[in-house]
């Protein structure tokens, strides 16, 4: 009964200690997406200016209509990869991932 209830005890403290790190790498996950995504935001700020422009020069928009659709803009492209997660930050994040992933 002893051996029994220190078993369940010394699990209890490697569960707790395992989730203890998985909820620190998310944390940490977090932060370094939430980084990289700011880092691709400001990257992408020339791109929707241009499409805000296009919008209301060219298609004669409201500049309301216009701004909603340049801030939506998110640099996915068809057939093709979203751009700018080869920036330092999203590599970071990507490598951390990777790394704290299995």
């Amino acid at each position: 009964m002893r051996t029994n209830l220190l078993q369940t005890f010394t699990l209890a403290i490697i569960i707790n200690s395992v989730s203890s790190v998985a909820c620190a790498n998310q944390k940490e996950q977090m932060k370094l997406d939430n980084i990289c995504e700011a880092s691709r935001q400001v990257a992408l700020q020339p791109r929707k200016k241009e499409i805000y422009q296009e919008c209301r020069q060219k298609f004669k928009k409201s500049e309301s209509v216009c701004q909603s659709e340049a801030d939506v803009f998110n640099g996915n492209r068809p057939n093709g990869a979203p751009l700018f997660y080869e920036l330092p930050a999203c590599e970071k994040a990507f490598n951390y991932r990777n790394k704290h992933t299995k």
